[in-house]
């Protein structure tokens, strides 16, 4: 019994030792992405962070570099690592809302606006959520409307065009008054819709995370 016992603990201190320098390993890592992050160097951070997540899995490493992708323009690969950070259900919410982040910025608005209602439904307080959830459901109608444009200019002019008929009451005053309303929420969002793409960062409460 003693002689396996001596046998055991060279093995016992190895595996001391290997989980150790995982630890440092990761940590060290993490830190050297957070600074890359900082300076805005987004796929030096995504690797940093990588190897931190290799060295030590965890849903905090998943979602630094789910949110490190995304800012690198990887918009997949950011989805699949933010998917695996929501397991932990304190991350939950700030993870769907980077995702929704990365949805948006990539034009994919039915899956930014899922997240970012998701997001709201865990967090209804959240008016950075709020905002950008305004903001997809925006872009969404844009889009649509510039779709079913191209589509009415493909099929030419037609003979009896339907024109809608004003309702009771509703004379060319209250319509010009609902155009300039329209034009102004659409001005507002449009002018603000940049700086809150460019300053998606969120302050959270464990040292060392990054998000947006």
């Amino acid at each position: 019994m003693k002689a396996l016992a001596i046998l055991l603990l060279p093995l016992s201190l190895a595996g001391l030792w290997h989980r150790a320098t995982q630890e440092t390993n990761s940590h060290s890592a993490n830190g050297r992405g957070v600074k890359a992050f900082a300076a805005r160097q987004y796929a030096k951070a995504a690797e940093a962070f990588g190897v931190a997540n290799t060295s030590k899995p965890s849903a905090a490493h998943a979602f630094n570099l789910g949110t490190a992708d995304i800012a690198a323009g990887k918009s997949e690969e950011g989805a699949a690592a933010l998917a695996m950070a929501m397991r932990d259900g304190a991350l939950r919410e700030n993870a769907l809302y980077n995702r929704g982040n990365g949805a948006l910025t990539a034009n994919a608005f039915d899956s930014a606006i899922r997240d970012y209602r998701e997001a709201l439904r865990l967090t209804p307080g959240d008016a950075q959520a709020k905002r950008n959830l305004e903001i997809a459901l925006l872009r969404k109608q844009q889009q649509q409307q510039s779709r079913s444009g191209q589509q009415k200019s493909q099929t030419g002019p037609q003979s009896n065009p339907q024109r809608p008929q004003p309702s009771p009451g509703a004379g060319k005053n209250d319509q010009r008054g609902g155009d300039q309303s329209a034009e102004s929420l659409l001005r507002a969002v449009q002018q603000q819709e940049q700086e809150e793409l460019n300053r998606m960062k969120r302050a959270h409460a464990q040292r060392g995370r990054v998000g947006w």
